[in-house]
């Protein structure tokens, strides 16, 4: 529930409400209430907390807006926020506190990320996963009360033997229209413009990392690693024929990512087959199915694994495909282009679920000197997004 109140110390931002929104439900409900205390000016009942020691974790990234508080303290950090930035982006909570919106915390947020892990992120609340992965203590506690199963939205994905993953499906905490909204009310706040152009960067909704992965290789511009290719969209719906509803016993698909040629003329379907969420006992089958069905339909199809991706000389064997089928030109790269997308590559190839931890003060320099320098106009060219995935645009460096 969004409010338009300002509590001094009971607003969590930044990292702090990353892991918050990453939390499934039932384990913030296994916790007790959390009282941020300014009664304790050492903090020590807060930092016992459960939820403190098995969630959130400390320092916790607290609102202000006052510049005197501004504080980097072990227990809590104060984040200067205009209070009239927080109307309308302060949610409240039932665990003793409230809250940043996910457009509020992506905009905290994008002062200690990287570029690339702010659009990560954004990838991440606007897509249907999260990556979480609980405490023991939290995991014994939910056993005991016998609430492993609950139905609060959330679904742990299974691995390959059949383990609990840190892969979590949910629905999305917010969209791309929202975010855009967003952008537009923080014109002239220091940092919009960073955030702006990390909005840029998000092609769409995904189901899981390794659709953000492929996402951000092909959509991204080439100038930050990418290739700069606007012509796709994410979660394309097809609704099958009698034949291949038949064969799948669906009335249709969901497909990853649907790709077409500059002008509009062909299309290929890109299906991801994560090793958590595909390779299980029976899922195999039932991509290969679906594939199968599209087949049917005159749809072409390519299943593409994390390895794909991974491996630079397997993804350029893909561009190759996609270059074959839509008549895409792919240009050559620069020697900085590259570099970029080395960075680029080490980034979501990384610990993606680490995003939450806390940087060094070393590594936060590095990072706030590298956002500053994306800030400086000319850094890269703004982009937009085609019209249903498709279509021509001026900035683009394609060729068809």
């Amino acid at each position: 529930m969004a409010i338009d109140i300002f509590t001094e110390e009971s607003i969590i931002c930044d990292k702090t409400a990353y892991k918050y929104y990453r939390t499934p439900p039932r384990f913030l409900e296994a916790c007790p209430p959390l009282h941020l205390y300014s009664r304790d000016p050492r903090y020590y009942t807060l930092r016992k907390e459960p939820l403190v020691t098995e969630v959130l974790g400390t320092p916790l990234h607290v609102i202000t807006d006052s510049a005197q508080k501004r504080s980097h303290g072990v227990t809590l950090r104060f984040h200067v926020i205009d209070r009239e930035l927080l109307r309308g982006c302060i949610r409240e909570t039932l665990h003793g506190f409230h809250v940043a919106s996910p457009e509020l915390t992506l905009f905290t947020l994008s002062r200690t990320l990287t570029f690339n892990q702010l659009v990560m992120a954004m990838y991440e609340m606007c897509g249907r996963f999260t990556l979480y992965e609980p405490s023991e203590a939290l995991s014994n506690e939910l056993f005991i009360r016998h609430a492993t199963d609950v139905h609060d939205g959330w679904s742990c994905v299974s691995s390959e033997d059949g383990k609990p993953s840190k892969l979590w499906t949910r629905p999305p905490l917010t969209n791309l229209s929202t975010l855009r909204d967003f952008a537009a009310r923080i014109k002239g706040v220091r940092g919009h413009k960073l955030f702006e152009r990390a909005l840029d960067c998000v092609s769409g909704m995904t189901a899981s990392p390794l659709e953000a992965q492929i996402s951000m290789l092909l959509w991204m511009d080439p100038a930050l690693g990418g290739q700069g290719y606007q012509h796709f969209e994410n979660n394309y719906l097809v609704k099958y024929s009698h034949g291949a509803g038949i064969l799948t016993g669906k009335p249709g698909a969901e497909i990853d990512l649907r790709v077409v040629s500059p002008a509009d003329t062909r299309e290929w379907m890109l299906e991801c087959q994560g090793k958590i969420v595909h390779d299980r006992v029976g899922a195999g089958t039932k991509d290969a199915l679906r594939a199968t069905a599209l087949q049917a339909m005159g749809h072409g199809v390519t299943l593409i694994t994390s390895d794909q991706l991974r491996d630079q000389h397997k993804f350029a064997v893909l561009l190759m495909l996609l270059s074959e089928k839509l008549g895409i030109v792919w240009p050559n790269k620069t020697s900085r282009q590259l570099i970029a997308e080395n960075n680029l590559r080490a980034d979501i190839f990384g610990d993606w679920l680490g995003l939450t931890r806390e940087p060094t003060a070393q590594e936060l320099k590095k990072r706030r000197l590298d956002n500053k320098a994306r800030r400086k106009p000319g850094h890269f060219t703004k982009r937009k997004k085609a019209t249903n995935g498709s279509g021509k645009d001026k900035n683009t460096q394609m060729r068809g």
